[in-house]
């Protein structure tokens, strides 16, 4: 919270009248005593007063001495904000993990009587920094009740452009869920939700997959700047490598373009590569491309494993063995964290890993 009693004040006044919104607190309900309230907030009570009493002169609440608070009938329509929630999803489009994630989540949304505003398409990736955080004002403006936001990455300033978004967020007090990747690198962790796969666990499986041949090197393919959960990969691919008695080198990790013929003879051929984890199916596939611009064969001279099982992954010259990600759960499980941060935004943040296992095709 922040420091001030003014603020404090504040801070208890939007809580509570975003309870009442959401209908965590429905009418004629008993909200806790004062002394409850200033306890769970860490307030005095004469600051808890004065937020009571800001939403008593609202018509939210009706106070009466010696009995408590209570919501007025209709202080939930009066108090709400739209029934809105933005989406700011800056590959949307581009990827085919997002397209399916955020269907399901429109779908489960509208069921739950909000709708979904969709934000991030080409247009407005293509114009930077400026136009996400248009976007995210844009959001703020119309008081959506949350947003779900996929921190962007594969852009010189993508760091920047992740942190403007959530400072206009975290400035409104807008509820958020990170979809897929914190906006923050790892090891640090925001105080945001987020939901998205186990990527240690998943970097960890598809390496331990490669070594079952009885080779003694794996190597690992990202593209620069990508997001954080590939660095959380990575992480997984080097333990496995550990645990296998092998001592992973620094060479054995490739960060390029997987279209660009010369640093893939370079660099992926050159150095002898056999067995390689690509960051992502979409690296997978075009990696392939290029190797067979090279004449090389898969899995003959390269064995190949991504990640995300896109749909087609099992369509490619040789099908891709990757990880599955249960887009359908991903879904549920962001919109039952907005959900829940609406009703209780002082909930601590919450990080909800899931796995969907690993699909064999010909490509290992």
């Amino acid at each position: 919270m922040e420091n001030g009693k003014g603020a404090k004040h504040r801070y208890i006044y939007e809580d509570l009248k975003r309870a009442i919104g959401t209908g965590h607190y429905g009418e004629g309900d008993k909200l806790p005593s004062e002394a409850e309230l200033a306890q769970g907030y860490n307030v005095s009570r004469p600051t808890v007063t004065k937020a009571l009493n800001a939403l008593k002169d609202e018509g939210l609440l009706r106070r009466r001495t010696g009995s408590g608070s209570y919501v007025t009938p209709n202080a939930a329509t009066a108090s709400s904000r739209s029934r809105l929630i933005g989406l700011i999803v800056p590959d949307l489009g581009k990827g085919e993990i997002f397209e399916p994630v955020c269907a399901k989540i429109a779908e489960l949304s509208d069921a739950l009587g909000f709708s979904l505003l969709w934000g991030g398409s080409s247009s407005e990736r293509s114009e930077g920094r400026i136009d996400i955080e248009q976007l995210a004002r844009r959001y703020v403006e119309n008081e959506v009740a949350g947003v779900f936001f996929a921190p962007l990455e594969f852009r010189d300033n993508c760091g920047a452009i992740n942190r403007g978004v959530i400072d206009i967020l975290r400035t409104a007090r807008v509820p958020t869920v990170l979809l897929d990747a914190d906006y923050l690198p790892f090891p640090e962790r925001s105080s945001f939700d987020l939901v998205g796969i186990d990527n240690f666990r998943a970097g960890y499986l598809v390496t331990r997959r490669l070594l079952a041949s009885g080779r003694r090197r794996v190597d690992f393919l990202r593209r620069p700047r990508s997001a954080d959960t590939v660095a959380i990969r990575a992480q997984g691919y080097r333990s496995a490598l550990f645990d296998a008695g092998i001592l992973p080198q620094a060479e054995w990790v490739h960060e390029g373009n997987p279209e660009d013929i010369d640093f893939v003879a370079r660099h992926i051929v050159g150095s002898g590569v056999e067995d390689l984890v690509c960051q992502n199916d979409e690296t997978a596939a075009a990696l392939m491309s290029s190797l067979d611009k090279l004449g090389l064969d898969i899995p003959e001279r390269i064995r190949l494993i991504g990640f995300d099982d896109v749909k087609y992954a099992k369509h490619l010259r040789v099908p891709l063995t990757t990880l599955h990600q249960p887009c359908d759960a991903i879904a549920q499980c962001a919109v039952d964290l907005m959900s829940s941060r609406i009703a209780s935004p002082q909930l601590s943040a919450r990080a909800v890993m899931l796995f969907g296992g690993i699909v064999e095709r010909g490509s290992c």
